[in-house]
């Protein structure tokens, strides 16, 4: 379980166990034998009784383990004392043991739900003086007056009145103090830097008590509050503990010495000492709320900078990343515009002399494998030319490099145009093209025409190569909305529902019902989608496996070119 971390008190935070216990129990002893048990006499009342106070703050400080042994010597102790004062052996252990049941009320609750791990925080504090001021020192109150009421006979409900106020009081003012009090804080209040500040709060208070001691026929106590209250602002927790132990110093000498005046003057010392304990305990109270508002204030104050500083350093970071993502981003533009240059010069001389020797210009290659092998040489080479081409345009894209070179293009035109470039390689593959155009009447759109082209061949190209023999692909032009509608459908596999959602993106390719993919790079729909939302277009796909796919841009007839991402 964790020990309180809410003070530096040493007599229990520091010590080694074997230390801690005869030093607590020589210090509650002298706690005990200095206040006193409640007594049968009543004309003595103790000023306050503080060994409750002193176990409770030792035992929150220290691991469950070990309240056993501390809970036996304090209760020896306290026997022991209580006996040095009556001499009844038998009804001072019994009164010892309801000073433990005390300290057990409040210290199990607050290890229990971990309160006393963080007594400075706001919860914690009002947990402890609910604590404090009810279960433990009513049920500690009822067995003190039981045990006192069946011998030596005292009046049961004036000894547990007596004996609730006493506890409660004592741990409502000391306890607290205890538990908030750092002693590298409270050291810290005197230095160099500090210590004008310091004097002057503590003149403030010291002022306070002067003002009251020579003008006792007025009612001013009532400024003792705001005079430590001002010196917890200053100091926090410590500062308002010098000034408790200031104005409490003052006003128990004055009550032990007579020299009440006012409404208390006329009364018992008993009554006259409950009310002094119950107005130290309200000066307590204030001070240690306001010391705690304080605390979480600086707390909030350090979490809010901290947060602060993280949020610079990811800004610092985020930068560095976009500078370093930009710089590669070059470095890639760069190094795909130069490999596609060195890439065409051998593929462009490749593609040449493969053309001539499958058409044989310089006369017959004496093989028909020559000429079916030299075909394939030319398709292959073509087809890479194709790759180089799309990944050197997607480069270009990503980079903001391809600019729109818009005029008015005839967008049937264009359409006749691709389905003959398509001709021959969907005739091969048994494939019928079909077109449908419209918009003779207005087909004419701002565009860049070989952006538009390129759309139009890369969505023919796809629709082929997935097309099976005996199929058909058809492109459908119309005007809608101020917008051309292309549409390429074809009654090819389809497309997966779950495949639709990717495909656009660079690299991302469909696998047909065998696992295979088709040849290429997965740069066609990317370029496509790329291209039309460079003109301030959208795209859509709607597919159905085994029943074919339609691929649908929609260009304006004239917008604003948007900047590709």
């Amino acid at each position: 379980m964790p020990v309180s971390k809410g003070a530096t008190w040493p007599l229990a935070g520091r010590l080694p166990l074997p230390l801690l216990v005869p030093v607590l129990a020589l210090v509650v002893f002298a706690a005990a034998y200095a206040c006193g048990p409640i007594t049968w006499q009543f004309g003595y009342v103790p000023l306050f009784w503080i060994a409750d106070a002193i176990l409770t703050a030792a035992v929150l400080q220290r691991p469950m383990s070990e309240w056993r042994m501390l809970f036996v010597v304090s209760w020896l102790a306290i026997a022991f004392a209580n006996q040095l004062t009556h001499g009844d052996p038998l009804i001072s252990a019994v009164l010892a043991g309801c000073n433990i049941v005390n300290v057990l009320l409040v210290a199990c609750p607050l290890r229990h739900f971990r309160l006393d791990a963080r007594f400075t925080h706001m919860n914690s504090l009002l947990a402890f003086f609910a604590l404090a001021a009810g279960p433990a020192p009513i049920v500690s109150g009822l067995l003190a007056a039981t045990v006192l009421y069946v011998s030596p006979g005292l009046p049961y409900f004036d000894t547990f009145i007596h004996w609730y106020a006493t506890q409660a009081l004592s741990l409502l003012v000391i306890l607290p103090l205890m538990m908030t009090m750092h002693a590298a804080n409270f050291a810290r209040m005197f230095k160099a830097d500090e210590l004008l500040t310091t004097l002057a709060v503590i003149a403030a208070v010291l002022s306070t008590v002067i003002l009251n001691y020579f003008l006792k026929s007025y009612p001013l106590a009532f400024l003792f509050i705001p005079a430590v209250v001002l010196i917890t602002f200053k100091r926090s927790f410590e500062g308002g503990i010098l000034g408790v132990l200031i104005t409490c110093g003052y006003l128990m000498g004055s009550t032990l010495d007579g020299a009440v005046s006012g409404a208390l003057a006329g009364h018992s010392l008993r009554v006259q000492m409950i009310v002094l304990e119950i107005f130290m305990a309200v000066m307590t109270l204030t001070v240690v709320l306001v010391g705690a508002a304080l605390a979480e204030r600086r707390r909030m104050e350090q979490s809010l900078a901290a947060a602060i500083t993280h949020a610079e350093n990811a800004r610092e970071e985020a930068v560095v990343a976009k500078n370093v993502a930009e710089r590669a981003a070059q470095t890639k533009s760069m190094f795909l515009a130069n490999m596609s240059h060195e890439l065409r010069t051998p593929l462009n001389a490749i593609l040449g002399f493969s053309e001539v020797m499958k058409d044989e210009l310089f006369g017959p290659l004496g093989n028909a494998r020559y000429g079916e092998y030299s075909g394939q040489i030319h398709d292959a080479g073509r087809h890479l030319l194709d790759l180089i081409n799309d990944i050197l345009d997607m480069s270009k894209i990503e980079a903001g490099k391809l600019e729109l070179r818009r005029e008015t293009v005839d967008v049937c035109d264009l359409v006749s145009g691709c389905i003959a470039l398509m001709q021959e390689q969907a005739a091969s593959n048994g494939i019928e093209l079909e077109q449908s155009c419209m918009c003779e009447t207005a087909s004419h759109v701002e565009a860049d025409r070989r952006a538009v082209k390129q759309i139009l061949l890369n969505l023919l190209s796809n629709a082929v190569k997935f097309t099976p023999a005996g199929g058909h692909v058809r492109i459908d032009a119309v005007r809608r909305d101020g917008f051309v509608v292309l549409s390429v459908s074809d009654t090819g596999v389809g497309i997966p529902a779950d495949a639709l959602k990717g495909l656009g993106n660079p690299f991302v390719q469909v696998r047909d019902d065998a696992g295979a993919t088709h040849k290429g790079t997965g740069l066609g729909l990317a370029l496509v989608r790329s291209l039309v939302e460079m003109h301030g277009g959208e795209w859509r796909i709607e597919s159905q496996v085994g029943h074919g796919t339609t691929v649908s841009v929609s260009l304006p007839i004239a917008a604003e070119a948007r900047v590709a991402a």
